[in-house]
């Protein structure tokens, strides 16, 4: 069973799941391979497009009832991934974009070529009023190849470091070496799906832990795809 962080099934608000049809074959997929919760997480970009938290709610509702309606035994938890703004720090702490399954962790993404400065910057920003962040999908950060970079994010600022599925499923060699270096020094945290639909990027967390489990063994498999997630949730 899986617990995923970072998944795009909430239709109508961003480039993941379309329509209602969309998201029921999302929630369908996923729970068919495994996934046990999920947080849904919509693009948000704070103060640059207005976040339609009303359209959210309603549309997240509407996916708990269709889990119900389906039988499928699939906790759903509110949140968004934030494209990080000089706003997102005011936005989040006036209650306007919702925090990962309201505990204090929130899920922020970068462009891919943002310095490793800004990086920095955000992660201090947000641990200085009590936000613990997680790094979208780190591997996609060009910055943080780069010397001791995820190193010092990851043990002085406590970033939580979340890397996609299909990464680790789609990785070419050099990637898979870069990839291996961080899972043995410890810095991937999570292992999120980041799926949009059911087709090109899809929920592959399966197929990814059949290959962590492989590589790493079923401890860490256990850990990256599951156990992490659960202790962030149970800090409700």
């Amino acid at each position: 069973m899986f617990v995923d962080m970072h998944h795009h099934l909430i239709y109508g608000l961003d480039d993941g799941a379309q329509t209602y049809e969309d998201m029921k074959a999302m929630l369908l997929g996923a729970y068919q391979n495994g996934a046990e919760e999920i947080v849904t997480t919509p693009h948000v970009t704070p103060g640059r497009e207005p976040f339609d938290g009303e359209r959210y709610l309603s549309h997240f509702r509407a996916a708990r009832q269709l889990c119900q309606d389906e039988n499928l035994s699939l906790i759903l938890h509110t949140g968004c991934e934030i494209l990080y703004t000089d706003d997102t720090v005011r936005l989040l702490e006036s209650g306007d974009i919702p925090t990962m399954a309201d505990t204090g962790y929130v899920l922020v993404e970068f462009l891919p070529g943002d310095s490793y400065d800004r990086l920095k910057r955000a992660a201090r920003a947000l641990g200085n009023v009590g936000y613990q962040p997680i790094f979208a999908h780190v591997e996609r950060y060009a910055c943080l190849r780069k010397g001791s970079h995820l190193e010092e994010l990851h043990e002085d600022y406590q970033v939580v470091m979340q890397v996609n599925a299909s990464t680790f499923v789609k990785a070419g060699f050099f990637e898979r070496r870069w990839l291996d270096r961080l899972v043995n020094r410890g810095f991937v945290d999570l292992v999120s799906s980041d799926a949009h639909n059911v087709d090109t990027r899809c929920f592959r967390m399966r197929e990814c832990y059949d290959f962590l489990k492989k590589e790493y063994g079923e401890e860490m498999a256990q850990e990256l795809c599951h156990d992490r997630a659960k202790r962030i949730l149970a800090e409700q």
